[in-house]
């Protein structure tokens, strides 16, 4: 049982992360939009969003894989 509440523990910790790099992944994105071109901050905002991005896509494969613990747990 303890491995279960673990697990949940995790799923909900990894669902705010998950909000959170949202959040920030829609306001980056929006400053991205107002930015110009030129401006050495784009360069520096986009690389700042490529890496939300990976991050984003992280906690997706874990909160998947975290899931798929717990419908385990389900099954028993």
């Amino acid at each position: 049982m303890t491995m279960f509440q673990e697990l949940r523990d995790q799923q909900r910790d990894l669902l705010e992360q998950l909000d959170e790099l949202e959040e920030a992944i829609m306001e980056l994105t929006a400053s991205l939009e107002n930015a110009v071109a030129e401006d050495d901050e784009f360069d520096d905002r986009h690389e700042r969003l490529a890496w939300l991005h990976r991050q984003h896509a992280g906690v997706l494969v874990v909160l998947g894989e975290t899931e798929r613990a717990l419908l385990a747990f389900g099954e028993f």
